[in-house]
């Protein structure tokens, strides 16, 4: 009985000491998403994007949503410290809802400047017109040459303009 007690009480403190550890420890799994601003197209939370081309973006973006219902979306990040920009760039074009929701034909092209990272992220009912070779390419030639010279405005367009484009042919 003495030797139940015992047990019971240990196991009671081992619980309570897990307990108390995994609440000093960050939640990994829940990444804090910013609110889109709204223009919703172009959010240029590292202001590297002259005002021109933020213009250009939204109004380039919102034809290609009229005519196509396809929707890219600009998102710039100071920087994302620790977080796998991956996983940061699905978990933010699930949580922004970019895209339709019955053809999941969204593109986010998303920077990391402080990381000297990017990605462009590309829904389901895309991947056939913007499979990852094509978009690797499209980073490559058109956006990691300004950004290596600091010029993240021009690679952002660029590149921008190159996924519209791919998109625009992929609809006829």
């Amino acid at each position: 009985m003495i030797r139940k007690k015992l047990f019971r009480r240990q196991a009671l403190f081992i619980l309570l000491f897990c307990l108390f550890l995994l609440s000093l420890t960050p939640i990994a799994y829940g990444a804090e998403y910013p609110g889109h601003t709204s223009v919703f197209y172009v959010n240029d939370f590292a202001n590297v994007l002259e005002s021109s081309t933020e213009n250009l973006i939204a109004s380039t973006s919102m034809q290609l949503d009229d005519r196509t219902n396809a929707q890219v979306v600009v998102v710039t990040l100071s920087n994302l410290d620790d977080q796998p920009l991956e996983e940061y760039a699905t978990g933010l074009f699930r949580d922004w809802g970019i895209g339709s929701s019955e053809t999941n034909n969204g593109v986010l092209l998303l920077l990391d400047v402080g990381g000297r990272q990017s990605r462009i992220e590309v829904g389901y009912g895309l991947e056939g017109a913007l499979p990852d070779g094509k978009t690797g390419r499209i980073q490559d030639n058109w956006m990691l040459p300004y950004f290596q010279e600091g010029n993240y405005d021009q690679g952002i367009l660029y590149g921008f303009d190159a996924i519209v484009n791919e998109i625009y042919t992929e609809y006829g």
